[in-house]
């Protein structure tokens, strides 16, 4: 099978290259350097793709005829406005080239951030598209993207993530470690909320799914480990693999009173939240259990930055 992905140099995109070329299929590895995917294997082939060129993109695609497209490009920060030129109008660019193209299926690895401004604990996939911020209204407008271009045919598998951990992770885990180091990140209370992730390992396993299961391109599926930490286990083991001095912990009656500080006391709102995902639908639909472990994967990517 022939496989293009975008995002290829970026953490996750690489990794889910060299497995699905490990596995034998033919990999067009896209990104904008060239030199990030050289020496990954002889099955994976480094191609320069951006977005914004819509004429670029319809060259590539008439010329690999991929059968299958992971979207895995995407920036994390930046201003509203790039944010909104790369995740929405640069999908744009790629799902219109597909179907003109020919290309049958693709999948599109959106984010939780899509419908995080939803409170409902756990959320599940039905919730409305609301977002917290620039980054998650651009996961918006690409996800309503994925839904028009689904009505003209193309099958398209909407694949959420929350925040994605593991070896060498670059966006992240090296601030928190670093905050924590510092003491810099408390425990606000009792610090009971529960905080879910995914492990790139679980990730990758699930959009591996997609070469054989036609179920996951119905609807769309939330991805993340078994097992949600709460805000004090988590960072609590941090420091305790790095070998740091634990976070202090703010008592509950100072929470409470700085709590209602203009500016403060939204960032404590924020880091008091529980974040939980359901995976039940990926688990019946698919038949999904996630692999590695949430504090076997964390011990190996703390590690990496030691």
């Amino acid at each position: 099978m022939k496989v293009l992905i975008t995002g290829a140099t970026g953490f996750i995109g690489k990794r889910l290259a060299v497995r699905i070329a490990g596995r034998g299929h033919s990999v067009i590895a896209c990104g904008r350097s060239l030199d990030k995917l050289k020496n990954l294997s002889q099955n994976i082939i480094p191609t320069y793709l951006a977005l914004e060129d819509k004429g670029g993109i319809s060259q590539i695609l008439k010329k690999e005829k991929p059968d299958i497209i992971y979207h895995a490009a995407a920036l994390i920060y930046g201003s509203r406005e790039n944010l909104m030129r790369v995740n929405s109008l640069g999908t744009e660019n790629l799902f219109k080239a597909s179907l003109d193209s020919g290309v049958k299926k693709i999948v599109h690895l959106s984010s939780v951030a899509a419908v995080s401004g939803n409170e409902e604990v756990p959320l599940e996939e039905n919730v409305p598209l609301k977002a917290n911020g620039p980054y998650g209204e651009s996961k918006i407008e690409a996800e309503k993207i994925a839904l028009k271009y689904r009505k003209k045919g193309l099958k398209i598998a909407i694949i959420r993530p929350p925040m994605v951990y593991g070896p060498f992770e670059p966006h992240g885990m090296p601030y928190l470690i670093g905050f924590l180091r510092k003491r810099m990140l408390p425990v606000p209370g009792s610090g009971e909320n529960r905080i879910h992730m995914v492990s790139v390992e679980n990730l990758v396993d699930v959009l591996e799914l997609a070469l054989s299961k036609d179920e996951i391109y119905e609807g769309a599926y939330f991805v993340a480990d078994k097992e949600a930490l709460t805000l004090r286990e988590l960072l609590f083991f941090i420091t305790e693999v790095a070998g740091a001095k634990g976070p202090f912990v703010i008592p509950e009656g100072v929470v409470r009173v700085i709590s209602k500080l203009p500016f403060i006391g939204k960032r404590i709102s924020s880091l008091r939240r529980d974040r939980i995902y359901s995976i039940d639908r990926l688990q019946k639909k698919l038949g999904y259990e996630p692999r590695v472990p949430v504090r076997e994967g964390l011990r190996k990517a703390v590690l990496s930055y030691s």
